[in-house]
């Protein structure tokens, strides 16, 4: 593929967008109470390091930068039910991209969405919100497996709620969740697992659309593919335990999202690995935490931070505490100008009796910034930066990775809830 100049890209994605203009005035499609969403995006990534390598041994591949062209469609059915009790949601989104120079890397992504979420006359409260995605991209998974190799694979997770809400000011809630990733290749069978979970819990309001929770859940991991010496009798399948409380809020509230900490207690059902070291019981601190605060029609906040432990894979004994903390601000400027910056801080703390993870630990600055300029209520021109660094006290593991990029988004979630004129 031929190098194409920011300049000539720029005016395709004008091009683009002046033949959007009809499908951007008319918003949404509507049938009754069944509302159709499409969005799209096109975007072109300049990024100096698409192997997250850092080039010390003089390779390189383990350095390499590149120009990456991103197609990614979507569409939302939002259906309402009657009497204000819920909706039902399917959406799809995809990413497909594609490399200037090494177009053996190009990739793709696919997820699909269904959200159900029911309060009936009676209290009866019930929530499923399944979530599928097939990809085939260089970004590793949850543990970081793999990171900078494109690999095929597929997850899906399964959040389900039960429950009972008594007048508007207590509720009882049962959960069951499950989540299962394959991976394509046999020789990332360590990676292949399930994990199923549930849970108990009840809420309190104590303020204004202010919700108080308490929640006990019980859980367990089995890894699914043996090979390799690996064996049911000797691979890293774990049950859990955990306790988390916090706050969550309605929807019409300024705050959203739930501050959510706790504690989690690990117990491995083996007792070696396959080469013989010994698993060892953990617990640590938990965090699932993402708040958003609406300042003003202009500004909103958002604070996150999480915490929890990956197990590295099924073969051997080996995992990290990872945290991060991140804070974020969206301000509407002149009208016209959309600003969208975070700074966030990461660190991962590995414990295993390997000499490759053995006393490692990564710290990560990150620093994202990205400014639209709103074209129409339903289409907005952008430019981006993305920073993230890996310290680690293994040299090996430091990179340094800087995203440039331009965009064009038709119809995105944050043109949706546009804030009103200055």
């Amino acid at each position: 593929m031929k190098q194409v100049s920011i300049a000539v890209y720029l005016a395709l994605l004008i091009v683009i967008g002046t033949a959007a203009n009809t499908f951007a005035q008319q918003r949404e499609i509507s049938f009754g109470h069944l509302v159709l969403l499409p969005t799209l995006s096109v975007e072109r990534v300049y990024d100096d390091n698409i192997y997250f390598g850092n080039g010390r041994n003089n390779t390189t591949e383990l350095k390499e930068s590149d120009w990456i062209n991103h197609f990614k469609p979507g569409l939302l059915l939002d259906y309402t039910l009657d009497g204000s009790r819920g909706s039902v949601k399917f959406g799809y989104d995809g990413d497909f991209a594609r490399y200037a120079k090494n177009s053996f890397n190009d990739w793709r992504r696919n997820h699909l969405l269904f959200d159900l979420d029911y309060l009936a006359p009676g209290g009866l409260i019930a929530k499923i919100k399944n979530t599928f995605v097939d990809s085939e991209d260089p970004y590793g998974s949850l543990n970081l497996y793999a990171l900078g190799r494109k690999i095929k694979r597929w997850t899906d997770g399964c959040a389900g709620t039960l429950g009972y809400k008594f007048s508007d000011r207590f509720k009882i809630l049962t959960f069951y969740n499950f989540y299962k990733q394959r991976y394509a290749n046999r020789l990332d069978f360590t990676q292949n697992y399930y994990e199923a979970e549930t849970g108990v819990g009840s809420e309190i309001k104590v303020a204004d659309k202010t919700w108080l929770f308490l929640r006990c859940y019980t859980g367990d991991r089995d890894y699914t593919t043996h090979l390799a010496m690996v064996t049911a009798s000797n691979d890293a399948s774990y049950e859990w335990k955990k306790v988390t409380t916090g706050l969550s809020w309605d929807s019409e509230a300024r705050f959203e999202g739930e501050f959510n900490i706790g504690y989690q207690w690990y117990s491995f059902d083996n007792n070696q690995d396959k080469s013989l070291k010994p698993y060892k019981d953990t617990s640590c601190l938990i965090a699932d935490t993402s708040v958003g605060f609406q300042q003003s029609e202009t500004r909103s906040f958002r604070l996150t931070f999480t915490r929890n432990l990956q197990q590295l894979q099924a073969g051997q004994n080996g995992y990290f505490i990872s945290s991060a903390i991140g804070v974020g601000v969206q301000q509407k400027i002149k009208s016209r100008f959309l600003l969208m910056a975070e700074l966030g801080y990461g660190k991962n703390k590995y414990n295993s009796q390997y000499s490759v993870y053995k006393g490692r630990n990564d710290k990560m600055p990150l620093a994202t910034a990205s400014l639209k300029y709103l074209l129409s209520d339903w289409m907005a021109l952008g430019i981006g930066f993305n920073h993230i660094k890996n310290g680690s006290n293994n040299v090996v593991n430091d990179y340094r990775v800087n995203w440039l990029s331009v965009s064009l988004d038709l119809n995105p979630a944050y043109l949706k809830r546009r804030p009103a004129e200055d």
